[in-house]
């Protein structure tokens, strides 16, 4: 179940010269629905970050692609887990291709808070934490507990 999700269209500048929507794409997909999401409760992510005086690089971004997005295909993205640390944000989504009925990826982008003042990373501020949490976040180390206790079933 998605915690959010977000749809968008392949646009011809989306696309290579085969009409299939390029790989870079899906980390612009999954940032904008990143975005989205803190827009549909408060507005802006921006804001919250000027106010904390933070900046959240990314440090890690991979996906795992399964079916290709075409020149108008209209898809999906939602994001299935955020998992929050003391020092990181790893959001996990699902990229769907609505118009063939497909799932194209797996993405994961981990995200780190830079005091901007200091150019150093700083722990998660609390107000940030609990706004994560109001859209169903996760601790990272209460998941990992949980999966490690279920390894011996």
């Amino acid at each position: 179940m998605a915690l959010y999700s977000h749809r968008f269209m392949v646009y011809w500048s989306d696309t290579d010269a085969a009409g299939i929507a390029h790989f870079s794409n899906f980390f612009r997909w999954c940032e904008r629905t990143e975005e989205e999401l803190f827009r549909s409760r408060f507005g802006s992510l921006s804001g919250l970050l000027a106010e904390a005086g933070l900046a959240f690089p990314r440090v890690k971004a991979s996906c795992n692609f399964f079916f290709p997005l075409f020149l108008h295909d209209e898809l999906r993205v939602d994001v299935v887990e955020i998992l929050v640390g003391e020092k990181s944000i790893t959001y996990r989504y699902e990229i769907h291709n609505e118009s063939k009925g497909m799932k194209s990826a797996e993405c994961e982008i981990v995200v780190v808070p830079v005091k901007l003042s200091e150019m150093r990373s700083v722990e998660i501020p609390p107000q940030i934490k609990e706004s994560l949490f109001s859209f169903g976040a996760v601790e990272k180390n209460k998941r990992v507990k949980v999966q490690e206790g279920s390894e011996g079933r």
